[in-house]
């Protein structure tokens, strides 16, 4: 089988003081998106991306994430990356939507900060939480958030991270009866996570209603190259994307599909580009035989030109 190379793009969770900011010393051209940032975001984002504090709250996370993996994005193709396709898990969906050239760069500043916005919003409005259950197959936990909901107070699978491993979302009292019933049922591991919403949940609806008319008032342009949706695991249609992306932050990321009709589709190779390496490891789990590479320091493009030469990519 031909080698075929595929990018996907971390999600929140991994960040750390000074992400991206490595990449951006390295071209002057990578400087000015930062300068290009600072000026639609309104904050001075290198100072934020050096804040251990901002980095975690969501209005600015999202934008910052987002900005520095797009810049180890243009210094990876710098050095010889030249993907077939691309995804993301949650946040990096839109990440991959930049990198493939489905909206320019000033669009996808000016969005992002009003996804954070108000994602933020209904974390205030409707505060919840997220849960991983670890070691039982999703079948069971499906069944347990359904056992545990009520009229009022509601949780439902929100990240498929593999076959036994899965994050739940919502209200607290849902969520907290969810993982109770998990592990009666063996759960291996229940844990609460360190998030300020129930994300991928119903609670997050009035963020998609704005984001789907704010959505409908901007240019987005077919890609070359696949982007997987997380709300399908197929790849866009442009026909289709607003509605696709309105539903994303209130439905579940469906990452192990997402990663199955990948591989399916011949993509044999991927290089996660973002703060961190969880979605190498999520993609070793679910399929063993891919071959994975991470970019998240400097250092690791050196490594990055090997590993491509070594597989068989032109560069």
């Amino acid at each position: 089988m031909k080698p075929k190379l595929a990018v996907v793009f971390a999600g929140q969770g991994s960040q750390h003081p000074g992400m991206g900011l490595p990449f951006a010393a390295l071209d002057p051209g990578l400087e000015a998106r930062l300068d290009q940032a600072s000026r639609q975001l309104g904050y001075d984002v290198r100072q934020a991306l050096l804040d251990e504090q901002k980095i975690h709250q969501t209005i600015y996370t999202q934008p910052l994430l987002l900005l520095s993996a797009y810049l180890a994005y243009q210094a990876a193709c710098q050095h010889g990356l030249n993907p077939a396709g691309f995804a993301g898990f949650s946040l990096g969906e839109y990440t991959a939507l930049l990198a493939a050239g489905v909206f320019d760069f000033t669009t996808m500043i000016d969005l992002i900060q009003k996804r954070a916005i108000w994602m933020n919003a209904c974390a205030t409005e409707q505060p919840g939480g997220m849960a991983a259950i670890i070691g039982l197959h999703h079948e069971a936990v499906e069944q347990a958030c359904k056992d545990a909901s009520t009229d009022t107070s509601i949780v439902v699978p929100a990240n498929h991270n593999t076959p036994v491993q899965l994050v739940i979302s919502g209200h607290m009292e849902a969520l907290v009866k969810a993982m109770e019933i998990c592990q009666v049922k063996g759960a291996r591991r229940t844990m609460m996570l360190k998030v300020s919403g129930a994300f991928h949940s119903p609670l997050m609806k009035k963020a998609g209603d704005k984001l789907k008319t704010y959505l409908e008032e901007i240019v987005h342009h077919a890609s070359e190259f696949p982007v997987y949706l997380n709300t399908t695991a197929r790849p866009m249609v442009p026909d289709t994307l607003v509605q696709e992306m309105s539903m994303q932050c209130q439905m579940p990321v469906r990452f192990v599909e997402t990663i199955q009709q990948m591989a399916a589709d011949g993509f044999t190779h991927y290089v996660e580009i973002g703060p961190g390496n969880v979605l190498a490891g999520l993609i070793r789990k679910i399929d063993p035989a891919l071959e994975v590479i991470t970019i998240d320091q400097v250092s690791d493009l050196n490594i990055l030109k090997g590993w491509l030469d070594t597989h068989g990519f032109k560069r």
